[in-house]
C-alpha cells in the first residue's frame, strides 16, 4: 500500500512539474542599458605666430616710397619756381613792349576813361527838326599837345570836323573844350542844328579826316526815334550814310 501511494504521489508530483508556471507566461523584456555620455574631447589647435616680417618690410617700402614721393614733389617745386621765375621775366618784358607801345600810339585808359591817339567818337541824335552833335576825341587827334587845357579859338575844331548832308540843316550854336584824363587830355566838340527837313538828311560827312593829321578812325552812330544806324568810319570811308 505505501508503494502505490508514493507512486501516485510522485506521479501527481510529476504533472505538477510538467505545467508551464503562470509566470512564464509572462515575456520577459530586456531591460535598455543606460546611455553613458563620453566625455567629448576638445582638440587643441596649435595658432602659428603672426610673421611681422613681411609687414614690417611693406612699411618700410611705405616710407621709402614717401621719401621719394616728397623728393619728387620737391623736385617738381623747384620746376615750378624756375618756370614762375621765366614767366615773370616774361611778363616785365611784355610789360615794357605794352608800355613803350602806348607812349608811341596808344594811351589807352588813364583816370578810367578811354583815351586812344587816333581814334575818335561821335553821337548825333535827330530831335523833330533839331540835330545835335558831338565828336570827342584826343588832343593829339585834332593835333594838338597833350598838355594844353584851354583854346583860343575853336572855330578850327567846330568848323573844320563835319558837315550834313541834306536836310537843309543850319548851325545854331558850336562849341569846344578840353578835359582833362590824367596827364593827358580830351577834345569835345558840341555842335547843333536846325534841319528845315529832317527827313531828308542823307548822312554825316567827317571833315575832320581832311582837316586833321591825327584823324584816323571815327566810331559813329546816329539815333532817331525810328532807330540808330552805326558804323566806325575810316580815311577810306568817311561818312556815315542816314537811312
Amino acid at each position: 500500500m505505501s508503494r502505490t501511494v508514493f507512486l501516485l504521489a510522485a506521479s501527481s508530483l510529476a504533472l505538477v512539474a510538467c505545467q508551464p508556471a503562470e509566470d512564464a507566461a509572462t515575456a520577459l523584456e530586456p531591460e535598455t542599458p543606460p546611455v553613458i555620455e563620453q566625455p567629448t574631447e576638445v582638440e587643441e589647435v596649435s595658432v602659428p605666430a603672426e610673421d611681422t616680417t613681411t609687414e614690417t618690410v611693406e612699411v618700410q617700402d611705405a616710407h621709402e616710397d614717401g621719401d621719394e614721393h616728397e623728393g619728387d614733389e620737391h623736385d617738381d617745386h623747384d620746376d615750378h619756381d624756375e618756370h614762375d621765375d621765366h614767366s615773370d621775366d616774361e611778363l616785365a618784358d611784355h610789360d615794357e613792349d605794352a608800355h613803350a607801345h602806348d607812349d608811341d600810339h596808344d594811351h589807352g585808359e588813364a583816370g578810367g576813361e578811354a583815351h586812344v591817339h587816333g581814334l575818335s567818337d561821335l553821337a548825333a541824335s535827330l530831335d523833330a527838326s533839331t540835330l545835335s552833335v558831338s565828336v570827342e576825341g584826343a588832343l593829339a587827334n585834332f593835333d594838338l599837345d597833350e598838355s594844353l587845357r584851354t583854346l583860343d579859338d575853336v572855330s578850327p575844331y567846330t568848323d573844320g570836323v563835319i558837315q550834313i548832308v541834306g536836310g537843309d540843316c543850319t548851325r545854331d550854336s558850336g562849341d569846344a573844350s578840353i578835359r582833362a584824363i590824367g596827364d593827358h587830355g580830351n577834345l569835345m566838340i558840341d555842335l547843333t542844328y536846325t534841319c528845315a527837313a529832317p527827313g531828308n538828311i542823307e548822312g554825316i560827312e567827317v571833315t575832320g579826316f581832311q582837316s586833321f593829321a591825327g584823324f584816323e578812325e571815327v566810331n559813329a552812330v546816329y539815333l532817331t526815334d525810328a532807330g540808330q544806324s552805326a558804323e566806325t568810319l575810316t580815311t577810306g570811308n568817311t561818312r556815315l550814310d542816314i537811312d
